[in-house]
């Protein structure tokens, strides 16, 4: 699981530590950017917390003696003690204690983030899938009533078979519509992910779910059964719970976890609701992580083979490059740089590309290599000025890199190939002018 690093997308920097290079980062981006317009449809709103979270809530809510060595810990110069927040229940919860008490009338509340969270990993491996500082969404709601007296224990395991609205704020199962979202952010990068009833864990809670994405290469492992894709942790080989039929094992890597809490953290931590009748009583919560650089990496190993990447929908870091001619060759000669260059305007002015394209302009290099470093790192459609950029009307070779492989090219005019491009359905994130920065 280290093609990321074989690619040149990432580096790492000490045990379980990497730094993202442009080409990770741009795809990470548009990831990100993705995920907050799912999220911030289903209602979410963006906050950041503080990196360093108080001891002393882990304390109160007991997790700081349950997950223990895993946290990273600090003291600052007065003596106080402070922990590198792995996630952030207890810092919501003390957030929504401080604004408190709340009134029903304001809730369901849902607030988000995307910031960096650490780990302190026995062996960090297999790249960003288990590192000890990784980037990640989690989204915290707060409910007069615990979510979990309307979570239907019979519904879907396969994000594919929901079907609540994201968008319907009207909803009053806060955790359905989330993740349902989910269930659209998986299905938008076209990637097989089911969602498995899972334990809690030290999290605690009365429904937990994990998102399980299913590659060849991943550590876990779910029955999936072939004929309604229902899923289940539950590898034993027994038939499906739905239809009964029998169910396939196949391995899997944890992308996501959603979580009803209840009031395992608002109670030790006095986050309060007023209801429309009686006393102030703890919020029931509930919460929602989707492992950003986790994703990115997890979706890269379960899509690519071993020549080339290949890419969740919409997040390769360019959707298209540009290769021209060897500089000092016929083709050079005839079809230089300034052509190149009118190819890439043409490509780049292209409504459904969005300037999402990238110009080679490594002259030196044959096209040969640079075609071949193109597929590895899996641009989504290469445009190759060849040999055919000599006919009377230049043509250029197309190629489409699909899953796993790649097309064979296409001869098209330069208005063929915009045409071509136009009428490809490359879902490049509009997230940038879709989202309220």
């Amino acid at each position: 699981m280290q093609k990321p690093k074989e690619c040149g997308l990432i580096r790492p920097t000490s045990s379980g530590f990497f730094s993202l290079l442009p080409l990770a980062q741009r795809s990470v981006e548009k990831l990100i950017h993705l995920i907050r317009r799912h999220i911030e449809a289903a209602g979410a709103q963006r906050i950041t917390l503080p990196a360093l979270t108080a001891e002393s809530l882990w304390e109160r809510t007991g997790r700081l003696d349950e997950v223990g060595v895993e946290l990273m810990k600090m003291e600052d110069r007065h003596g106080k003690k402070y922990l590198l927040a792995p996630t952030h229940e207890e810092a919501i919860a003390d957030l929504l204690a401080d604004v408190g008490p709340i009134s029903y009338k304001q809730l369901p509340l849902l607030l988000y983030q995307v910031s960096s969270k650490y780990r302190d990993e026995r062996r960090p491996k297999h790249g960003l899938l288990r590192a000890r500082e990784f980037l990640m969404l989690d989204a915290y709601a707060a409910h007069a009533h615990n979510p979990a007296d309307s979570h239907n224990p019979t519904e879907s395991n396969n994000p594919a078979d929901s079907h609540n609205p994201a968008g319907s704020h009207a909803e009053p199962d806060v955790y359905a519509r989330l993740t349902n979202a989910y269930a659209q952010i998986f299905q938008e990068l076209q990637l097989p992910v089911y969602r498995v009833a899972a334990p809690a864990g030290d999290m605690g809670g009365s429904v937990s779910h994990e998102w399980q994405l299913r590659a060849a290469a991943g550590e876990d492992q779910i029955a999936v059964c072939p004929s309604c894709s229902h899923a289940t942790l539950d590898t034993s080989g027994s038939g499906c719970g739905r239809c009964g039929k029998e169910m396939e094992i196949a391995n899997s890597i944890e992308v996501g976890h959603t979580f009803v809490l209840g009031t395992r953290y608002s109670e030790p931590l006095r986050a309060l609701v007023v209801p429309a009748a009686g006393s102030t009583r703890p919020l029931a919560m509930s919460c929602y992580g989707i492992g950003i650089t986790r994703l990115f990496a997890a979706g890269v190993e379960a899509l690519s083979s071993e020549k080339s990447l290949r890419w969740p929908e919409g997040i390769a870091p360019y959707s298209a490059i540009i290769i021209g001619p060897k500089e000092g060759s016929r083709e050079w000669s005839q079809h230089g740089w300034e052509a190149v260059q009118r190819v890439y305007r043409a490509a780049a002015a292209v409504p459904a590309l969005g300037g999402d394209v990238l110009l080679d302009d490594r002259h030196g290099l044959t096209i040969g290599k640079r075609l071949l470093m193109a597929d590895r790192m899996g641009y989504p459609y290469i445009v190759v000025c060849g040999k055919s950029t000599l006919d009377p009307v230049p043509k250029y070779e197309v190629y489409r890199s699909e899953a796993h492989h790649a097309t064979q090219p296409e001869l098209l005019t330069l208005e063929e190939l915009v045409d071509y491009l136009s009428q490809r359905t490359i879902r490049v994130n509009k997230a940038m002018h879709s989202v309220n920065l």
